[in-house]
């Protein structure tokens, strides 16, 4: 469930003119668009800053598109000033380029240190089954070329002209060794000759170990952190292909491209008309989708909204809080830095109205009266949750139609337990009560004032709840102190220097009236357990004049207007009762109600099929 209702943002698309008409219908159909005439002067597209930036894309674009991630074909919508955007889409694409070259040219690098290591194995491991001494080998001298060298297979026959230079060749799975010994002006001529040949020179590395024994372990646990390195670096130029920022830029710099080439001259021409409003669409594709499947070709965008336009806010948009929406719109309409209570209201509505109106049969009538006229009626809708409640609670307490003997009590009967029936609904009050200032926490949180609300109002939420819990639990008077202080240090604090004194006065005549009214307010909650108790005995009051009567036709009567009395007036002493519990104990609490409404344009009547 969303806390924070859903804030619409400012959309703006052109639309050839010939379209207008359609492109309306298809946009009220969303269900998610208010019309609203644009304020300002258009927004002026500099092209050709624009067209600078699309085109030093494309250019670099082209140079990495084996990398580049895979983007949307369809034009994507574009948030913003196009030229930013453009902008922003070209610095993105040159750290992601750089970042690509680094790694690709690690890679090289590190395939290509892994490819010598394992020449290098296979070498050592030619070597040790000959029985040769690398070291040995190539021990230094100041008279003797000495090289290792890795060639194809059979490259180096008993007639090869090098033959006499050659001092041993070891065979490996897919390559002959040759160490070849020369005088040193033969190096050149050995470098030569040998690489004619496809042959590629083995040089031995300075950390290699002298002990044979050792060496191969040596290079495996070289060659091991290479295809570690190898496969983090791979890993990341995966990442970098499917980068999603980039993919997203590539899509907008097509759009622009488009907008360019299509849309930025028929501007000038005025043979678009500009269309503008609000919507609660989650993103622009949802808008420009919607037209692009009616044949309207468009771009949708998110510009910043006028000044003069406070965003308007959508609320109670769900199926089962719906019902309740005229309730909420009688305290007004959440802000976008306020908590949405429309989930709350499905549940605390219900609840309220069910336990002062327990009746199985009284509720089933309710509800029924709901499914049959809230067509014609919309905003009685409520009557039908309500009156589930009102079943529901019926059955807990054992009440049908005011007869006690038709189902069993599966909880109590109300004027056997008075005080029961008055503390439950005292305690959902408490609960209710501090649920209101978290929701003022959270609201400071939002508008970035946190800080003074942990100043000061949590104390109050902090010493609410102490004082609930003295009477139960002695032991927590301490928290009492301790809110108090709480408070008043933390009024100190935001007070300004020089009116402290002041402040603290002030402050402590605000907490006492915090506190009396949070005391009033959950003092209001009994009244929910005083209307159950009325109503059960309002019932046994019918139901005790009715024994009275020996007719039956008359005691059919008596019981009929006896209920349908209970019905009507007790159902609008009820509701009233908590409406006001809603309104004047909970909302009050946390609800400033200063947003405006989202009101999406009606949807046009579908069209008949045609035969």
């Amino acid at each position: 469930m969303r806390l924070r209702p859903a804030q619409a943002r400012w959309f703006e698309t052109y639309v050839p003119r010939d379209h207008t008409v359609r492109a309306v219908e298809v946009l009220a159909r969303t269900g998610v668009v208010e019309l609203e005439a644009e304020s300002r002067e258009p927004e002026r597209t500099d092209t050709g800053k624009l067209r600078f930036f699309v085109e030093r894309f494309c250019e670099l674009a082209a140079a990495h598109a084996e990398d580049l991630p895979t983007g949307s074909q369809q034009p994507t919508a574009l948030v913003g000033s196009p030229v930013r955007i453009a902008n922003q889409a070209l610095h993105k694409l040159r750290r992601w380029s750089a970042q690509v070259d680094y790694v690709k040219e690690h890679l090289a690098e590190l395939r290509a240190e892994r490819d010598y290591l394992l020449l290098l194995d296979e070498a050592l491991e030619a070597m040790q089954r000959e029985g040769l001494d690398l070291d040995g080998v190539f021990r230094r001298t100041r008279f003797l070329c000495k090289c290792l060298f890795a060639c194809p297979k059979g490259c180096c026959g008993p007639e090869h002209e090098l033959q006499p230079l050659v001092k041993v060749v070891v065979h490996g799975p897919h390559h002959d060794f040759p160490f070849l010994v020369g005088l040193p002006d033969q190096r050149a001529i050995i470098r030569r000759m040998v690489l004619e040949e496809g042959c590629e020179q083995v040089g031995i590395p300075a950390w290699l170990t002298r002990q044979p024994g050792g060496q191969r372990a040596q290079v495996a646990e070289r060659l091991a952190g290479i295809e570690r390195e190898i496969a983090a670096r791979e890993a990341e130029q995966a990442r970098l292909r499917s980068d999603p920022e980039i993919a997203t830029a590539r899509a907008n710099i097509d759009t622009l491209a488009w907008y360019l080439d299509h849309a930025a001259n028929y501007l000038t021409e005025q043979a678009l008309c500009h269309v503008t409003g609000w919507t609660t669409a989650s993103s622009p594709e949802v808008l420009q989708t919607a037209l692009h499947e009616a044949g309207i070709e468009v771009v949708v965008r998110f510009p910043d909204p006028p000044a003069s336009a406070p965003p308007p806010v959508a609320t109670l948009e769900r199926w089962w809080t719906q019902p309740f929406r005229p309730l909420l719109l009688m305290w007004g309409t959440p802000g976008r830095e306020e908590v949405d209570p429309s989930g709350i209201l499905a549940l605390v509505v219900p609840l309220l109205f069910g336990y002062m109106f327990p009746d199985v049969g009284h509720g089933l009538v309710l509800a029924l009266f709901a499914l049959f006229f809230s067509r014609r009626w919309p905003q009685i809708r409520f009557l039908l949750p309500c009156g589930i409640s009102a079943m529901a609670f019926g059955v807990l307490f054992g009440e049908v139609f005011g007869f006690e003997d038709v189902v069993p009590a599966l909880w109590l009967r109300p004027l056997d337990a008075p005080m029961t029936v008055l503390t439950v609904p005292l305690l959902f009050g408490v609960l209710l009560m501090l649920l209101g200032l978290v929701f003022a926490g959270i609201e400071a949180h939002w508008r970035g004032a946190l800080h003074a609300w942990l100043a000061a109002d949590a104390a109050v939420l902090l010493l609410y709840l102490s004082l609930l819990l003295v009477p139960l639990l002695p032991q927590v008077q301490w928290v009492t102190g301790l809110a108090l202080t709480h408070y008043i240090a933390g009024s100190l604090w935001l007070a300004t220097p020089g009116r402290r004194l002041v402040a603290m006065f002030s402050a402590i005549g605000q907490l006492l009236l915090s506190v009396f009214e949070l005391v009033i307010n959950t003092l209001s909650f009994l009244r929910v357990g005083a209307f159950a108790l009325a109503h059960a005995a309002l019932s046994h009051a019918v139901m005790t004049l009715a024994a009275d009567v020996d007719n039956p036709i008359a005691w059919l009567a008596v019981v009929i207007v006896g209920n349908a009395f209970s019905v009507i007036l007790e159902g609008l002493v009820v509701f009233v009762q908590t409406t006001r519990l809603v309104l004047f104990e909970f909302f009050i609490r946390f609800l400033k109600a200063d947003g405006r409404l989202f009101r999406p344009v009606a949807r046009p009547p579908a069209h008949p099929a045609r035969g």
